[in-house]
């Protein structure tokens, strides 16, 4: 179990300090008048080399893990099933702030409240949401009934499909910053969020691997820690409230996931 919890802790703790280290970022490392990066800020630094070594650690740690054959898992819930309500809440909460950021944005994006978010926005605003929904219905393939010690018993397995439209959604939300963000000049300023996205997609896209028979908690792991991490880096920077809702719901959404592997894989361990 002490190895287990090495994952989330190390998600956790990267993800603060890093969190720390953006916000000083941004408050000292960016002329006030134009917007434009000085030159070796400390906190900027810091910040690259943190994401350099918890990239670094996530790797040699998640290679310590015992190989696993392809198909392993013959379902989703057979890599994730859990009863553990604490875990299931806080991914059903991770789900509900995706769901809250797609109707804000969608608001925004139809002049309903105010925000910068146009016709763009209503596209993923509207994937947000969508996803939102097809995560929630993977929701009972996550839930184990019986004892503990006894073997898994899942009345609901998922449709793997429902994650590949995670994938796809976020996928298209990439493209969209990067063609919104690369006018910038100032790279400081948006990497986190493109890197933020880039690990989420492939940390669903690993995720939606167990229900194809094809999942590696290795491979899983390896993308799953520095999501969480880059996400909680994100909340540092000043966005509209449904991108803050975003990051925050696509972080705890996976933090949840990986608590719910790491959880099932403990326990088939033991008995």
């Amino acid at each position: 179990m002490k190895n287990h919890a090495v994952f989330p802790a190390l998600a956790l703790a990267g993800g603060g300090a890093a969190f720390a280290l953006r916000l000083a970022q941004d408050r000292t490392g960016f002329e006030s008048a134009t917007g434009l990066p000085m030159a070796g800020n400390l906190w900027g630094r810091l910040l690259v080399g943190l994401l350099v070594l918890m990239g670094l650690a996530c790797f040699l740690l998640s290679r310590k893990l015992p190989a696993e054959k392809e198909d392993a898992f013959s379902s989703l819930s057979a890599a994730l099933a859990t009863q553990s309500s604490f875990l299931l809440m806080l991914l059903t909460a991770g789900m509900f702030l995706l769901a809250l950021s797609g109707l804000l944005e969608v608001a925004a994006a139809l002049g309903l409240i105010q925000g910068p978010a146009g016709r763009l926005g209503l596209l993923q605003g509207a994937l947000t949401l969508a996803s939102a929904v097809c995560l929630l219905s993977v929701l009972p393939a996550c839930r184990r009934s019986g004892a503990r010690e006894a073997a898994p018993s899942v009345r609901h397995d998922a449709n793997g499909n429902f994650l590949l439209v995670v994938v796809a959604m976020l996928v298209v939300r990439l493209v969209i910053a990067y063609r919104t963000d690369s006018t910038n000049p100032a790279l400081e300023a948006y990497y986190i969020d493109i890197l933020a996205l880039v690990f989420l997609t492939l940390a669903f896209y690993r995720l939606s691997s167990f229900a194809f028979r094809a999942g590696q908690t290795r491979r899983f792991l390896l993308y799953a820690v520095p999501a969480v991490v880059l996400c909680l880096a994100a909340l540092a920077d000043s966005r509209p409230l449904y991108d803050t809702l975003f990051f925050a719901g696509a972080g705890v959404t996976v933090l949840g996931f990986l608590l719910l592997r790491l959880d099932s894989r403990a326990l088939s361990r033991s008995n």
